[in-house]
């Protein structure tokens, strides 16, 4: 095989830095740049900068990349690499990508492993607010809702035509 295409997974995010500046972001492993440490994410200079996760660029890094744009808005779909002039074997190297992006899902997928999410989630559970104040809002009365409360429904009656000569 002679290149690749990559798929954005981040289509949809524009990251607005402090200074005002809209950045475009590119990864292949994450749909959100929330999902990762913000040190992860990273600059990359090409025409535009791109903000680009950690384990993406280390893929960009060993290819030679062409960007792919949707012609409405600009926004990065794709990234098509061919490995850089010199590499002896493709074989060898795609599966070393492979490999290298197995072990990134794997790495992600402990990370948000179900199993501790529910942990995460019974604990907050087991979590209690108290309050010994009364409600300041007389709106929360508890006889608010009450069926003297509620407006009588009437029938609605159309006007009658009158007969004008």
């Amino acid at each position: 095989m002679k290149d690749f295409l990559l798929t954005n997974r981040c289509t949809k995010i524009r990251v607005q830095t402090s200074d005002k500046h809209t950045l475009k972001v590119f990864s292949v492993f994450y749909q959100h740049p929330a999902l990762l440490n913000p040190d992860g994410w990273k600059l990359l200079d090409h025409h535009d900068k791109i903000l680009v996760d950690e384990n993406t660029l280390w893929l960009l890094d060993k290819h030679v990349c062409e960007f792919g744009f949707s012609p409405k808005d600009g926004t990065i779909l794709t990234c098509k690499i061919t490995p850089k002039s010199g590499t002896p074997d493709l074989q060898k190297h795609w599966d070393d990508m492979l490999d290298y992006c197995i072990e990134v899902k794997k790495d992600f997928a402990q990370f948000v492993d179900a199993q501790k999410a529910d942990e995460l989630t019974n604990r907050l559970d087991q979590l209690k607010l108290k309050s010994d104040s009364q409600p300041a809002c007389s709106d929360l009365a508890t006889n608010d809702h009450m069926l003297e409360k509620i407006p009588e429904e009437r029938a609605q009656t159309l006007p009658s035509k009158l007969d004008v000569d």
